[in-house]
């Protein structure tokens, strides 16, 4: 029963979506500025990808996008001008007033569409085959594909299959799903693939719309400490901007002056005891924690890695963790984990913790002097952002980490309070 008055209320909004998106096309047809729908896709960096997009864009766009709504309530809603910051019973049922309300209130318009597009199963309607159904965009970025999500699709692959060859079968039918996006594109629309990733130059061949490849690119920015893969990003959005006639000097500056991130992706803050924490608390997946533990080993030590469990690797997850831990011992001084599956998967060279609380009272003991600390780990139950808030130093600073509404406040709380 909950199911079936979940899909409704997810019909009610997709249709309500589809006639406010039809009703901004009219308006921007009778401006003669049509409005143009820019899809971003992949396993990490999706936001990061949106966020930079946006810098390039904003200066001569009128620019929406849906940063930390992209699933399939988030897209609907954040299209009708909400966003939701709190998942009752009774707050749905003002999220279901209030976007009838918008529908014939609403008429704010805009020139361009930035929308994440984020899946978690293969069926719908958590697929990209549902999301599909409230729009297609005119020009599809398809970053990368690996194995975030692969508990829900290791139901793809027969039990027959073992080992890496299960693994690459799992990301191809991840990447299968994500490329429908970049099928759907007319012969109009413009694809941005990154074709050095093998799943996604594989899932987008004989595709209608104008291919082309994203060339990496590196930037320097003083307030975050990104990954390798933000150049791929960087990239993207140079790409983009070109296709607005946005040429790569005035894109690259449009960046460098415009560009924030999402909280807790790569942001640096200064800490306690004269450190530096890196903030990449918001989520985590083998590849992105591998990428923020090569950024951190390039520090001065003391360097500290405290990493949360990787969730939803389903049977890949001991082999995952095992590597991460191998991984970190290469790039860390001193390592801590939070979690159940780091407890039982990291070796005994890790300092282990099952819960945050835990590791913020060890850390406001034995936190030695001018440390670098990444901090990284999976969404829900982990919770190590609230790690970071212990340690900075300007505690004003917290209102710029993840997870901090009074929603997710009092859910730590209750959290807390049942494990103390």
């Amino acid at each position: 029963m909950k199911r079936q008055i979940s899909l409704v209320f997810l019909h009610y909004l997709k249709t309500l979506a589809k006639i406010q998106l039809a009703k901004v096309r009219l308006l921007q047809q009778i401006k003669g500025q049509p409005l143009k729908i820019v899809g971003i896709t992949g396993s990490s960096g999706k936001s990061s990808t949106l966020a930079c997009c946006e810098a390039v864009l904003k200066d001569k766009y009128i620019i929406k996008s849906n940063i930390g709504s992209n699933s399939e309530s988030g897209i609907p809603l954040n299209i009708l001008g909400i966003k939701a910051t709190n998942y009752s019973p009774k707050s749905w049922l003002k999220y279901a007033v209030q976007s009838l309300l918008n529908l014939f209130f609403d008429w704010h318009t805009y020139q361009i569409y930035l929308v994440e597009m984020g899946i978690d199963e293969p069926i719908e309607p958590k697929n990209m085959s549902y999301l599909l159904k409230i729009f297609h965009p005119d020009i599809g970025i398809f970053l990368n594909v690996n194995l975030v999500h692969s508990l829900q699709f290791d139901s793809t692959v027969s039990d027959s299959i073992t080992g890496t060859k299960r693994l690459d079968q799992i990301k191809s039918n991840i990447g299968t799903e994500k490329a429908k996006m970049i099928h759907w594109l007319t012969k109009d629309g413009v694809a941005i693939l990154n074709l050095d990733d093998p799943v996604v130059a594989a899932t987008t061949k004989n595709v209608r719309a104008k291919i082309i490849p994203i060339s990496p690119t590196h930037l320097n920015f003083p307030n975050y400490a990104p990954p390798q893969s933000f150049d791929l990003s960087v990239g993207a959005s140079i790409i983009l901007a070109k296709t607005f006639d946005i040429d790569k000097s005035t894109a690259i500056s449009n960046l460098q002056k415009n560009l924030i991130l999402p909280p807790s992706r790569s942001s640096l803050f200064k800490g306690i005891n004269h450190s530096t924490i890196i903030d990449s608390s918001y989520n985590s997946s083998p590849l992105a924690a591998t990428e923020m533990l090569e950024i951190l080993s390039h520090y001065p030590s003391p360097k500290i890695a405290i990493l949360g469990d990787m969730r939803e690797l389903g049977h890949q997850s001991a082999t995952a963790h095992r590597d991460l831990y191998q991984t970190a011992l290469k790039s860390c001084d001193i390592l801590l984990s939070v979690g159940p599956e780091t407890t039982k998967y990291f070796g005994d060279k890790a300092i282990k913790f099952t819960f945050y609380w835990q590791a913020i009272d060890y850390l406001q003991k034995n936190l030695p002097k001018k440390a670098t600390i990444l901090i990284k780990g999976s969404q829900n139950t982990i919770f190590l952002e609230e790690v970071v808030k212990s340690l900075l130093e300007n505690k004003a600073d917290s209102q710029s980490i993840c997870r901090q509404s009074k929603y997710w406040l009092t859910l730590k709380k209750r959290f807390y309070q049942s494990n103390k």
